[in-house]
């Protein structure tokens, strides 16, 4: 939605101003004070509140030196190995939207995990199993599963993580898994042994108690006794985990974890809103709501007992709901809004990345349909996060009133400005020193990513941040 450079017309500025919720003024990175509201000193007359004036913030690249610096691609993906394996396709190469899909996503780490990781074995073992064995949950993974992932991955370059299956699985077939994978990958391998172990002592995802010290003991002894068969399988590739589904069960325990995987990344699973047991309690005001947003900080620990032990760690599965979302909801414009503020409390929290599940859900970012891939609002919000958040970046808080703001020094030398209004009512905020910016806007009630380029004559650039929406600011040089 670019328009012509110079002093616009008063109706298109009005137009745009009312489709973006942006309103026209500038900028170095910095926040001022905000005058406080007069109020009519006679004593006889009603007092009248007058309104404060919109902050005001000047932008300066350097203002992000120093913060938080961006490491890893911040956003990932991360697979159900029948969703894989249905989006690669009945020929030998997966479809070009799918390839093209992933390219646009910026070629994000791409793991094959979940539910499915405890129950996928190789292409042909199952026949061979004595009758005794329960088979009937398992999953076998087609024959040319892992040449049509090699196609893929050839064309996009996505680094991949392979879930090996530690619940119902051997050694040999963890070998076999092993050897498809190292075929496969093209950009970098990891390994993940087991999916949510803490769970595995339990009958099912209703009960999510957390156990006793002596009890969460147990289930680790068990769990590690399990991943040293599987160990030798891997060769010594780089290790991710353990993947926890509630990392405080294994609170007191994780340190041990971490030493005896020897896991290079610290990878736990986090998703703000559950519908496993109360799925009309997922809402679109939810997913908005502040907890939403913030539930990385609660995780901050695992950051410290990573770094502890010398590793980063990720949040390697996450989505707006666990088991697989609302439709209506994850799949709503909102998704995206709070995908950015989830990504964002996680790197400031100290993640290096978060990895965006897909389970063939209504939270999916992409649901492929033959040749076809069919974009939902979040595929959008994490291929801008991609895009704003660029390795070698680095990022800063800053105190605006009534906005969250973010300073995003990129490495090009280049600058950008995140501003979230976490209200229900619309924020005003003037950049000065900006005469021209290119404006991206995401909102919670309309579909991907709207762009504008907006010109302030007098350097002051003035923004009016509508209600549960971010914008991108990035000044033009």
């Amino acid at each position: 939605m670019a328009t012509c450079e110079g002093v616009r017309p008063p109706a298109i500025l009005l137009a745009l101003a009312l489709l973006l919720g942006l309103s026209l003024s500038a900028g170095g990175w910095r926040a001022e004070p905000a005058l406080a509201s007069t109020r009519s000193a006679h004593p006889t007359r009603r007092s009248h509140h007058k309104a404060p004036p919109p902050p005001e913030l000047a932008l300066t690249p350097a203002l992000a030196a120093g913060g938080i610096p961006i490491t890893m691609q911040p956003v990932g993906v991360s697979l159900e190995y029948p969703v894989m394996a249905q989006d690669l396709g009945s020929g030998p190469c997966p479809p070009p939207a799918l390839v093209a899909a992933l390219q646009q996503l910026g070629s994000p780490p791409l793991s094959l995990a979940g539910a499915s990781q405890d129950l996928t074995v190789p292409s042909g073992v199952l026949s061979s199993l004595p009758a005794s064995w329960e088979t009937a949950t398992l999953y076998t993974l087609p024959a040319d599963f892992w040449s049509q992932l090699h196609c893929l991955l050839s064309a996009t370059r996505d680094p991949l993580t392979v879930g090996l299956n530690a619940r119902s699985g051997a050694p040999s077939w963890a070998t076999q898994m092993v050897a498809g994978a190292q075929s496969a990958a093209t950009n970098g391998l990891d390994f993940s042994l087991g999916n949510e172990p803490d769970l595995y002592s339990l009958p099912d995802y209703a009960s999510l108690d957390k156990p006793q010290a002596g009890e969460e003991a147990l289930d680790v002894d068990t769990y590690l006794r399990v991943a040293e068969q599987l160990q030798p399988a891997v060769g010594g590739a780089p290790l991710i985990g353990p993947e926890l589904a509630r990392p405080a069960h294994w609170q007191h325990e994780l340190p041990r974890v971490i030493a005896q995987l020897h896991d290079q990344t610290v990878g736990v699973h986090l998703y703000p809103l559950t519908t496993c047991t109360t799925p009309k309690a997922v809402t679109i005001s939810g997913l908005l709501s502040l907890q939403a947003a913030e539930t990385p900080r609660s995780l901050a620990w695992v950051v410290a007992d990573a770094s502890a032990a010398g590793a980063p760690a990720i949040i390697s599965e996450a989505n707006s709901a666990s088991c697989g979302g609302v439709s209506g909801v994850s799949d709503s414009p909102a998704a995206g809004v709070w995908a950015v503020r989830f990504v964002l409390a996680a790197l400031k929290t100290g993640f290096h990345e978060v990895r965006f599940h897909f389970s063939g859900g209504p939270y999916d970012p992409f649901i492929v349909r033959g040749e076809e891939v069919l974009a939902r609002p979040l595929d959008s919000a994490l291929a801008a996060l991609n895009q704003w958040l660029p390795v070698g970046a680095s990022l800063r808080t800053l105190t605006v009133r009534g906005l969250l703001a973010t300073a995003v020094s990129q490495p090009a030398a280049t600058s950008l400005l995140l501003l979230d209004n976490q209200h229900a009512q619309p924020e005003p905020l003037v950049l000065r020193g900006v005469h021209s910016a290119t404006v991206e806007t995401l909102g919670p009630t309309r579909d991907g990513v709207l762009s504008a380029q907006l010109d302030a004559p007098a350097d002051r650039l003035k923004l009016t941040v509508a209600a549960n929406s971010v914008l991108a600011v990035s000044p033009t040089p």
